[in-house]
């Protein structure tokens, strides 16, 4: 998947953003940068990372901190949507100690592919 796209979707009380490509040195920054925008409006932050196939060490930092800020802050994130290879990079590290994770979306916040 070349790149990355991601697209924020509200509910009534959370933002939710997709995140469609792979996330790694190069897009990295891109990802930290919504974080960044995100978790400073909302407290309560959905990661869904349905069309994710890979995660390297400058994406896991980036949730962290999106995580570290929002605990601070008294608010919630949680990723769901892994995929399989995803959800094991992300329980090797130790983030399920951290944060909810979680392989399936909510029914009813299926998310349509971005195109």
């Amino acid at each position: 998947m070349a790149g990355l796209r991601l697209r924020t979707l509200n509910t009534a009380d959370r933002a939710i953003l997709v995140a469609r490509g792979d996330i790694d040195l190069n897009t990295a920054a891109l990802l930290d940068a919504k974080l960044n925008q995100l978790t400073s409006k909302y407290r309560k932050l959905e990661v869904n990372l349905n069309g994710t196939n890979y995660v390297d060490s400058t994406g896991l930092a980036s949730l962290l901190r999106a995580h570290k800020y929002l605990d601070m802050m008294g608010g919630e994130f949680c990723i769901t949507g892994c995929q399989p290879l995803v959800s094991r990079i992300l329980h090797l590290v130790g983030f399920n100690n951290l944060f909810s994770i979680s392989e399936h979306e909510p029914r009813s916040l299926r998310i349509p592919e971005v195109v």
